[in-house]
């Protein structure tokens, strides 16, 4: 089984935030879905570089994001696969 923290710093190494990374990596861990709102900023570039890590890593998530332009905000959510 993953290590929280581990997994978290591997998230915060493809460019997600301390608190996203922190969020994505209990869901990993616990294998459970979740979904927050932040206003964090993500681009498409990091979003790919997390979905390869994802993947090399076999965590067995998906990782969808949602901007809300009209708040300046990132509806993010995590589905356990």
């Amino acid at each position: 089984m993953p290590d929280m923290y581990n997994v978290s710093e591997k998230l915060q190494g493809a460019g997600i935030s301390e608190h996203d990374a922190l969020v994505i990596a209990d869901c990993v861990v616990t294998r459970k879905s979740c979904s927050w709102v932040n206003s964090d900023p993500v681009d498409e570039r990091v979003l790919q570089d997390l979905n390869d890590l994802i993947e090399k890593e076999g965590y067995k998530v998906r990782v969808e994001v949602q901007p809300v332009p009209t708040r300046s905000k990132f509806i993010w959510e995590v589905k356990i696969l």
